[in-house]
């Protein structure tokens, strides 16, 4: 009877033992540091970050833009006006203004 009983408890051991390593490897792939839940968490702040440069740097473009309009030989009389015009609030005296109410 003990004889039988080892035989079965080793002929059971070799497949409980695998089966504990392939599940410690198994819970590690999906919940472990480099995981799979890990790695959706990681392509979510990426794909936030990839965003916010986007934004930024379609800014930064417009700037490049505006300061190459405003530098060197390119300057053109027209977009100086315009653009003293929009940062110091004024207005040419040939202009005609129409004061509008406040918006409420």
């Amino acid at each position: 009877m003990r004889r039988a009983l080892k035989k079965r408890l080793a002929a059971i051991l070799a497949p409980a033992l695998f089966l504990a390593i392939a599940g410690y490897f198994l819970w590690n792939a999906v919940h472990g540091q480099d995981g799979l839940i890990d790695q959706q968490r990681e392509a979510t702040v990426l794909a936030a970050a990839q965003a916010k440069f986007a934004v930024i740097d379609a800014e930064r473009v417009e700037w490049e833009t505006r300061i190459g309009d405003l530098s060197g030989k390119s300057v053109t009389p027209d977009m100086l006006d315009g653009e003293a015009r929009r940062v110091l609030n004024l207005a040419d005296p040939s202009d005609l203004v129409v004061d509008l109410p406040p918006h409420k």
